[in-house]
């Protein structure tokens, strides 16, 4: 479970920050292509195992008395890699399931969550990395 989450930290995070890294690095756009060209599916997969976070940080909540940074983390995490996953999944949920009422609701999520996804990519990129200093420790 810990490197499934921690790839998606890396991988989101990567795809997240993309558009402030092509900005200062041009060597960066052709190094984040091939990244880029699976994003969608990048995204599918954060957003099932983020809504799977999410659900099991709800099966332990009762814990949340007992190591509260450890379960706020855990809970930020689950709502960062959900968060940026609705945001990159819209285009491929369109071409998967068509122009409908469910994917025109993530389309508006997204647009929405739009002006924060560089946030959200650097947030991922620093969750992975507290995972893995919490995990050498």
């Amino acid at each position: 479970m810990f490197f499934i989450t921690l790839t998606l930290l890396l991988l989101l995070g990567l795809l997240g920050i993309s558009p402030w890294l092509k900005s200062r690095q041009r060597s960066a756009k052709s190094a984040l292509q091939p990244l880029e060209g699976v994003s969608g599916w990048i995204a599918l997969l954060g957003l099932i195992w983020g809504l799977y976070l999410l659900l099991s940080w709800i099966g332990n909540i009762q814990l949340l008395r007992y190591a509260p940074g450890a379960m706020l983390l855990y809970l930020l995490t689950a709502l960062v890699v959900c968060g940026l996953s609705l945001l990159l999944v819209s285009g491929l949920l369109q071409s998967l399931f068509g122009k409908n009422a469910f994917t025109g609701a993530i389309a508006g999520l997204s647009a929405r969550l739009a002006p924060l996804r560089v946030a959200m990519g650097a947030s991922c990129l620093v969750l992975a990395l507290v995972s893995l200093l919490r995990a050498a420790m």
